[in-house]
């Protein structure tokens, strides 16, 4: 459960707006699913459960909620999100500032391994995403890198060569954050 206090699906919209602007933009349905999956794993209290879909971790509650941002006037979906600034002033976050700088730095260095190694964002976000997934969800046994980077070929076989690109920079970035614990 993350660190700030209240109740959050009251402040999920606000959080989410708070997300977006750290982020400057969402680039479509995958990117706005990572980026509230890592919010959950960096502090954030998400009224959400992920569980494994083709793209990794997933939440269909989500999905449906993000709908209704949109329906709201929130967001506008055209491919991306894209943030209605003046609606999003009506939404509160709660946002601790050492959780907005912990999310603004996860999210800085995403854009910096991309931009270095002209990775598609959404797609090495996707191979992070799906990585932590599954060392959330093996048995202490199994959490070793080789093992963890097996299980993710055998899951997302389609994907298996192109997160051999960077894989490795996306499992540095997780021991990095300080999200993977191997014993």
């Amino acid at each position: 459960m993350g660190e700030e206090k209240g109740n959050s699906m009251f402040y999920f919209p606000g959080n989410l707006v708070e997300a977006f602007k750290i982020r400057n933009r969402i680039l479509g349905k995958v990117d706005l699913q990572k980026t509230v999956y890592f919010m959950k794993r960096l502090g954030v209290s998400v009224p959400f459960n992920f569980r494994w879909n083709i793209f990794g971790p997933y939440s269909y509650e989500l999905a449906h909620f993000c709908d209704h941002l949109v329906v709201e006037g929130l967001f506008r979906y055209t491919g991306r999100y894209i943030l209605n600034e003046k609606k999003a002033e009506m939404y509160a976050s709660n946002f601790s500032p050492r959780i907005r700088k912990r999310i603004e730095g996860f999210f800085r260095r995403v854009e910096e391994t991309c931009s270095t190694h002209r990775y598609d964002s959404v797609r090495f976000i996707e191979c992070v995403a799906s990585l932590d997934f599954v060392l959330q969800n093996v048995s202490k046994e199994r959490k070793r890198k080789e093992v963890v980077y097996s299980l993710l070929g055998a899951l997302k076989p389609e994907r298996a060569e192109l997160f051999k690109t960077f894989r490795e920079d996306a499992w540095n970035l997780l021991v990095n954050e300080d999200l993977v614990r191997l014993a």
